[in-house]
């Protein structure tokens, strides 16, 4: 919510330096602006709004894929551990079975 209220607080400052620019009051800025520009300055603000939106959903969409990447690959190490420790068990045993005779 923070992020809104500094970008409306933002567009309100913006309006207000380019108003105290005019000689005219403000009153007269308003009636001699075209109607148009309403639209366009509408359309600036919300196009900001939804900049900040969609960054925003981007970078939780990203996060979950970066989480769910990062729970397989913890798999794949522990499956890599495993492994290792079969072949190490494998190792010892026949380490400890030791030299046979050759008539067994």
């Amino acid at each position: 919510m923070k992020g809104y209220a500094a970008l409306f607080f933002g567009a309100i400052l913006i309006a207000a330096f380019v108003l105290k620019e005019y000689a005219t009051g403000v009153g007269a800025v308003f009636v001699t602006t075209p109607w148009w520009m309403y639209f366009v300055l509408c359309g600036i603000i919300y196009s900001g709004y939804r900049s900040v939106i969609s960054f925003q959903e981007d970078r939780e969409r990203e996060l979950r894929l970066i989480e769910e990447e990062g729970k397989v690959y913890m798999k794949r190490i522990e499956r890599a551990k495993e492994v290792e420790q079969q072949l190490e068990l494998a190792i010892d045993e026949d380490r400890d079975a030791g030299p046979r005779a050759s008539g067994e």
